[in-house]
């Protein structure tokens, strides 16, 4: 069983399928109608309740690309928190089986700074992204190549890329 966090586009549940992934299920702020067997869709309200209930995960892997970035920032009707995008990341924690996978693409950034582009994402330098990958075991991750350069303030240019990474949730008492 994988979750997937954010997914306009079913591609990288396509792609868990055809990896062998059993079961998909998607957590996304709009509502998407799947007609596969073996997708599932859940609002992150459904799936809030879900947990509650106690019928969300825990899953095998978890996936997400592109997304993470854009939590609490509004820009998909999600509320407002400064903390978002940490506290989805720790959602998914939560619901991982230990051992578990974890596969994260956000935007990082090639200086020290971490950045928010408001209301449309965050750019991870490596202080923000040592926090929204806390207590996750990085196992693997793609190389650098290129990039979209971006001006920031005061003339001075810097490279955004999205690498993806692989992390690992700890056994219990490793």
């Amino acid at each position: 069983r994988v979750l997937v966090l954010g997914s306009e586009f079913p591609w990288l549940e396509a792609c868990l399928l055809h990896a062998g992934a059993v079961e998909v299920t998607t957590i996304e702020y709009g509502i998407i109608q799947s007609l596969h067997p073996q997708v599932h869709t859940l609002t992150p309200r459904q799936a809030r309740e879900a947990y509650a209930a106690g019928g969300l995960g825990p899953f095998d892997a978890i996936a997400s690309f592109s997304s993470v970035e854009h939590s609490g920032l509004g820009r998909y009707s999600d509320a407002f928190n400064p903390w978002g995008d940490l506290q989805a990341v720790a959602r998914l924690w939560c619901v991982c089986k230990p051992g578990g996978g974890f596969l994260l693409g956000v935007p990082s950034m090639d200086s020290d700074e971490d950045v928010i582009v408001w209301n449309a994402h965050r750019l991870y330098g490596p202080f923000l992204y040592s926090h929204l990958t806390a207590n996750w075991d990085q196992v693997w991750q793609s190389e650098l190549r290129g990039g979209d350069p971006m001006r920031r303030s005061g003339g001075r240019h810097t490279i955004v890329r999205q690498r993806v990474r692989v992390f690992r949730k700890p056994e219990m008492g490793a």
